[in-house]
């Protein structure tokens, strides 16, 4: 029985990987079935045949699949590094000429909304194309509603929001063309030379005018700032959900996981195997002077009553049950910090994996971050800035460092060693306070000059 379930949980882990891409591949499907219902064969929003709310339904329903592509397909790259694939081209029994492959797809797509009694025919048919069939079906869907300059735009956006000094290395330093810009702009034929010579003698921010204007009177102006709306409104929400995961899912998975897995363990462990979790050498001295302190007082109270020194049999029961309170007290804080331990480490792995599997969300993150904070005021970034250095590496900062250090001492369920606690003290807030600086200096006075003489202004 049990070598069964193995058995079974293996040929589900190895499976792992082509289930993800059929559900991608399903997914893919869907998309490209609602196109040639409604939308002609065109992307889904293409044309003003349907009204708000339609357009709107098949809005959602386009994000919908488009996630579950991007889910499925993360979740296929990440366990295909555990699993042996086998050969993309190996196709078992299905068609090898590309008529075939035409007529299966579309025989696929057809099927794609019929009843769960047609489902095994579908499954069949998507079993026969081979993976990079399946993966060139899901590429050639998804390619439309991809933004081509996804990756480009966080930098350019970035630089076209930061002050001028960024464009001052690119402009040329005398009236003439650089060597390479002279072979590129002859390389691109006669009507490059006349662009070359006017933007040496005309500036750029002229240039920059009339390419605005332009695009202005342009009929398709209005299109445009939609579309750009569009998409700055699509990177705010993917990164304010990615910022949200990152936040939320690690935190759940430390709550849940101490609570309903390795808080049972350890404490199945601990009465089962004491020696397993035993106290530390801190949490015995710590309980042996809190019961000598016991013991003391309890004979400074016989001492003022005159009652005799010797222990009678009440005495003795209760420094028995002080010893039982105390064992239970500090084998409670070791093996909460062993719980937390554990925890944490699932939670690190949690957040490890968000960060691996959203590398595209990271991008749009960044772009995000760069646009809210260069689009602040220099005044504003200023008061961050001294905020942040007052916070972590002011005058004021030693007492909250010496709070969060003990906190994170109890939280692992080791005492506070203060010898360890003042030479953190002593040296991490000096290395912050050092990078800080060089990064003021180093970048920060590159990007926004103004920031830095208000920021030094302030300071002062």
């Amino acid at each position: 029985m049990g070598e069964s379930v193995l058995s079974r949980l293996g040929q589900w882990i190895s499976n792992t990987p082509l289930r993800s891409l059929d559900q991608a591949y399903e997914a893919a499907l869907r998309i490209k079935a609602i196109e040639d219902q409604y939308f002609q064969g065109g992307s889904i929003g293409s044309n003003g045949q349907h009204g708000q709310n339609v357009s709107r339904y098949f809005q959602i329903q386009l994000r919908r699949q488009l996630r579950q592509i991007d889910l499925r397909l993360a979740e296929f790259r990440a366990s295909s590094a555990f699993s042996r694939l086998p050969d993309p081209e190996q196709n078992g029994s299905g068609p090898t000429s590309a008529q075939d492959k035409a007529q299966q797809l579309h025989a696929a797509e057809a099927n794609v909304s019929e009843s769960s009694s047609e489902n095994s025919e579908n499954g069949r048919q998507r079993r026969d194309l081979s993976i990079l069939e399946k993966l060139q079906f899901i590429d050639q869907v998804t390619s439309r509603y991809k933004r081509p300059t996804r990756k480009s735009q966080p930098i350019s956006a970035s630089i076209s929001t930061s002050p001028e000094p960024l464009e001052r290395p690119e402009q040329p330093t005398s009236t003439q063309p650089s060597s390479s810009n002279v072979s590129v702009k002859a390389g691109s034929g006669n009507g490059a030379a006349p662009v070359a010579s006017k933007a040496a003698i005309l500036p750029r921010s002229i240039l920059r005018t009339a390419s605005q204007i332009r695009r202005e009177l342009s009929s398709q102006a209005e299109e445009e700032l939609i579309q750009e709306y569009r998409e700055a409104r699509t990177r705010t929400l993917v990164s304010i959900r990615f910022l949200l995961l990152l936040a939320i899912l690690p935190l759940l998975t430390q709550i849940l996981s101490k609570n309903f897995l390795f808080g049972p363990l350890v404490d199945h462990l601990q009465q089962r195997e004491p020696a397993i979790v035993a106290l530390s050498h801190e949490f015995q001295e710590k309980a042996l002077t809190e019961f000598e302190f016991f013991k003391e007082r309890m004979e400074f109270e016989r001492a003022l009553h005159h009652q005799s020194p010797e222990w009678d049999l009440e005495s003795a029961d209760q420094l028995s049950m002080k010893a039982e309170e105390l064992l239970k007290k500090y084998s409670r804080r070791n093996s909460e910090g062993l719980k937390n331990i554990l925890a944490d480490l699932l939670s690190l792995l949690v957040f490890g994996w968000l960060i691996f599997v959203g590398r595209e969300e990271i991008e749009v993150l960044k772009s995000f971050l760069d646009r809210l904070i260069y689009g602040l005021s220099d005044s504003a970034k200023a008061f961050i800035i001294i905020l942040f250095t007052d916070v972590f590496v002011g005058y004021h900062s030693p007492h909250g460092w010496e709070v969060l250090l003990g906190n994170l001492a109890a939280h692992l369920g080791v005492p506070e060693n203060r010898d360890f606690i003042y030479g953190f003290i002593a040296t991490f807030p000096v290395f912050l306070d050092t990078l800080f600086k060089y990064w003021i200096f180093r970048y920060l006075n590159r990007v926004s000059p103004s920031s830095v003489a208000t920021y030094r202004a302030m300071n002062d």
